[in-house]
């Protein structure tokens, strides 16, 4: 089998698996957010999110990224990994330590929203994303899929149990996901015994000082991607109101759905290149982008009519104004996982400090177009702010990255797919409902039509695995 052939398999393979352990779990917490907006008051909703915007903000600082290092080198052998495993969780519990110590002071100074939960979750919620990676180094694809599940299962159950039918309110939000990620560490730890080993050695300094300083330029990054991603809440509560916060965050939920999506691709590309040690990638590179950006921009045309349709009949009418923010939210997705794909770059030739500067120019980008528009069209300055800042990460990354992983776009191809996907986007603002049930069946036509090279290659896969799985049972 030719190397190409052989990235291709590994490339799909990675896509089904953890296909199986984001894509079918994010699909159930995402089915219910309409319980949310029943039982949770635009109010909580909005304080909620802002909880969780502000775990995201200092996930960086607490984790250091230094899980990112430690695959990036346990991706590339099958030995010596418990070193790297051990000095990731070490700095993971010091940090977190520290962290918690802080916050409950600042907590006694001046009172933090949800202050223990807000801790708990920080950390639960850090050490499980922690773990996963690891076990994405150790090569255990299968594991980190069936984590995933089992979160969501649990979560799911306690968040029915608790809203549903004991009417907690907002607070089983914060209370299901913390119990939910300690039972997935406990069954992780469980199944995977190279992650059983003694974590009370004495800190091997060269070690984490290595991981550390491939990380600590990765964290600047990160906290611009959150710039980008989650600032938007804060501007939101400083000049509009919680209110406004929980339509958004329901908003956004949306898009999520579709990072999970192109997750599977993304996620799946960056194993597939971080382990590849060719100096000069070959044309590969090249069909995975394109690959990428036409189920990118085929999705948004099934995505956004379908969306509007499902908030119109499905939520609480109090949440029906989250409609009109979700087409700018998924093209700001579309290009942030673009920028995540050309920042595999930075990765496999350990050129973070780059990945951070790139960053820093969508975040500027990203927080003074919020401000400049909110005071004008409000909610959607974020949305539009959003996809700006991506388009604008991307561009530079693309440009940076060009040579290195010797990726070739064909400019009229990808504007042909994305000029008539922005002016879906601009329409999507002011349809209404019968127009969007006329454009979800155009648009399930389109994707089909752009996608059925990829489409044709799955259901290939897919039947020889089964015609193989078959014989074997037969044998």
């Amino acid at each position: 089998m030719s190397e190409e052939k052989s990235k291709s398999r590994n490339l799909i393979e990675g896509m089904l698996i953890y296909a199986i352990g984001n894509f079918g779990s994010k699909i159930l917490v995402f089915l219910i957010v309409p319980l949310y907006t029943y039982y949770i008051s635009t109010e909580d909703m909005g304080n909620y999110d802002l909880v969780l915007t502000t775990v995201n903000l200092l996930t960086p600082i607490v984790t250091m990224q230094i899980s990112d290092a430690a695959f990036r080198w346990m991706i590339r052998t099958d030995k010596g990994n418990e070193v790297y495993i051990r000095s990731t969780i070490q700095v993971l519990i010091i940090n977190s330590l520290i962290a918690a110590g802080v916050i409950f002071i600042i907590n006694s100074i001046h009172p933090i929203l949800y202050c223990e939960f807000f801790v708990g979750v920080l950390i639960t919620s850090r050490a499980l994303a922690t773990i996963q990676k690891l076990l994405r180094g150790l090569k255990n694809q299968k594991l980190f899929a069936v984590s995933g599940i089992l979160y969501t299962v649990i979560f799911l159950a306690l968040n029915i149990i608790k809203i549903c039918c004991l009417h907690q309110g907002v607070e089983s939000l914060f209370q299901s996901a913390i119990i939910s990620n300690l039972i997935t560490l406990v069954v992780i730890f469980l199944l995977e015994k190279q992650l059983r080993i003694n974590y009370w050695l004495k800190p091997n300094t060269s070690v984490i000082k290595k991981l550390l300083k491939f990380s600590i330029p990765l964290v600047p990054n990160q906290l611009n991607w959150w710039i980008i991603n989650s600032s938007d809440r804060y501007i939101i509560r400083f000049f509009l109101n919680a209110s406004a916060n929980g339509i958004y965050s329901i908003s956004y939920k949306f898009p999520t759905m579709l990072q999970v999506i192109l997750g599977l691709f993304t996620t799946s590309w960056q194993d597939v290149a971080v382990s590849d040690t060719e100096k000069k990638p070959s044309s590969f590179y090249s069909d995975v982008f394109k690959q990428l950006y036409i189920l990118s921009f085929g999705l948004l045309w099934v995505l956004n009519p379908i969306t509007k349709i499902f908030i119109l009949l499905f939520m609480n009418s109090d949440y029906h104004t989250a409609a009109r923010y979700v087409s700018f939210l998924y093209l700001g997705t579309v290009f942030q996982s673009f920028a995540s794909f050309y920042g595999v770059g930075y990765l496999r030739d350990k050129k973070t400090k780059n990945a951070s500067l790139t960053s820093i120019y969508g975040a500027l980008i990203n927080a003074a177009v919020n401000i400049a528009l909110i005071r004008f069209i409000g909610l959607q300055a974020a949305s539009v702010s959003t996809f700006l800042g991506f388009l604008i990460m991307w561009l530079i990354r693309e440009k940076q990255n060009r040579d290195e992983l010797n990726v070739t776009i064909d400019k009229k191809h990808f504007l042909l797919l994305f000029c008539p996907t922005l002016i879906l986007s601009l329409a999507e603002c002011f349809t209404g409902l019968y127009i969007d049930i006329v454009l979800s069946f155009l648009g399930i036509a389109v994707f089909l039509f752009v996608n059925r090279k990829m489409i044709s290659l799955l259901l290939v896969k897919i039947h020889k695995k089964c015609e193989i799985d078959r014989v074997k049972k037969h044998e």
